[in-house]
């Protein structure tokens, strides 16, 4: 695999493809290739994928499942590429240290999942791209589990209600530019609590199980 043309990517983009793999049904393969050997040092063929992001106060780390075996990387201390052909995904994690790579190869892809991987890049507005790490909010936010969306809206929720009653108190007062600005807080906060819910599919369907039909 290290003849191909390889893209520079980011955890972001990667983490979207080994989710397409998982959603159209993909096998993928792996080759783990040290520096000082020539012949693979793990060779894993044709098992499910499944990846997690998770978060450390040492730096964040993507998580690849593959069958049994889990590999982990460190976002500071890896490089990502990838390349997307008519029918295949292949995904490359090397070491910025030289001493690894792991080479990621999918099995074939059907051309909706090669359209779905395809369109990580869309973009905000009309010109203004993502940035890595809107990319990687999103796909972190479908990660997360019920209960842990549910407790993140209840907190939000609950900011949301005292910002309604400060616009109150300041209405009373005759305040009427900060009971506003209060209201606006609420109404911000009503839509990040909506938006980050309807982004994770676990919440909404145990909130709107009608609403992915």
């Amino acid at each position: 695999m290290s003849n191909n043309q390889m893209i520079d990517s980011n955890a972001g983009e990667v983490m979207h493809l080994f989710e397409v793999m998982k959603t159209h049904g993909v096998t993928c393969s792996l080759e783990f290739n040290l520096d000082k050997l020539a012949d693979p040092f793990i060779g894993i063929s044709n098992v499910n994928v499944d990846v997690e992001y998770v978060e450390g106060h040492d730096g964040d780390t993507l998580v690849v499942n593959m069958g049994e075996t889990e590999f982990s990387f460190s976002l500071g201390d890896h490089d990502f590429s990838k390349l997307v052909s008519d029918c295949q995904i292949m995904v490359a994690i090397a070491a910025k240290d030289g001493e690894y790579i792991a080479w990621f190869n999918s099995s074939t892809v059907s051309p909706a999942g090669i359209q779905e991987a395809n369109n990580y890049d869309d973009t905000i507005g009309d010109d203004e791209p993502y940035t890595v790490d809107e990319k990687e909010l999103v796909y972190y936010l479908r990660t997360l589990e019920f209960d842990d969306v549910l407790d993140a809206i209840s907190g939000i929720d609950y900011e949301v209600e005292q910002s309604k009653q400060k616009a109150a108190v300041y209405l009373r007062e005759g305040n009427i530019r900060t009971a506003n600005g209060f209201d606006e807080r609420a109404a911000n906060l009503t839509k990040l609590a909506d938006l980050i819910g309807k982004a994770n599919k676990d919440y909404v369907a145990h909130i709107d199980p009608d609403a992915g039909e």
